[in-house]
């Protein structure tokens, strides 16, 4: 092998192994709940109770005239909560994300969220508890099955069809 040869290889290896130490050693897998705000203040919140069982906080009225009917499709902002630990496990934050979630039919929904949407005007706050059979009770692959729920729930608009 000539020695510009041998020089390129080294050459090569260096930048190789520079961009290899310079990684991160973040898991891509991830998921990065650092931007998720903290959860509402339900203090002053008018507490509502469902004949389900799902209980609700109203944190913040909303405004407009319509209010979110079963059919609607809707944008959301949200975080999914344990509630007992308080452990994150979704929310439209993840991975420092500023939009919210679309929701183009509330029938793929669990149960509580659902109910807990019907009824909310656009700017509206509220906490939502759901109670394991209106979650994910009744699928017994999740690792919530048997868990209350606590959503801290902003609705950001209505979409009208």
């Amino acid at each position: 092998m000539t020695i510009s040869k041998r020089i390129f290889s080294l050459f090569l290896l260096s930048l190789f192994t520079i961009g290899f130490i310079s990684c991160d050693n973040d898991d891509p897998f991830e998921v990065d709940y650092s931007e998720v705000p903290e959860p509402f203040d339900i203090s002053n919140a008018e507490r509502v109770e469902t004949e389900t069982g799902l209980i609700y906080y109203i944190v913040e009225e909303g405004t407009g005239e319509f209010q979110v009917q079963r059919r609607d499709r809707v944008q959301v902002f949200y975080t999914g909560r344990i509630n007992n630990t308080g452990e994150i496990f979704d929310s439209s934050y993840r991975n420092k994300n500023t939009s919210p979630t679309d929701f183009a039919s509330l029938e793929n929904l669990i149960a509580g969220f659902r109910e807990g949407l019907i009824g909310m005007k656009e700017g509206g706050k509220r906490v939502l508890i759901i109670p394991p059979e209106l979650g994910y009770g009744n699928s017994p692959s999740s690792r919530l099955s048997d868990d209350t729920l606590r959503f801290d729930v902003e609705l950001d608009q209505i979409i009208s069809d």
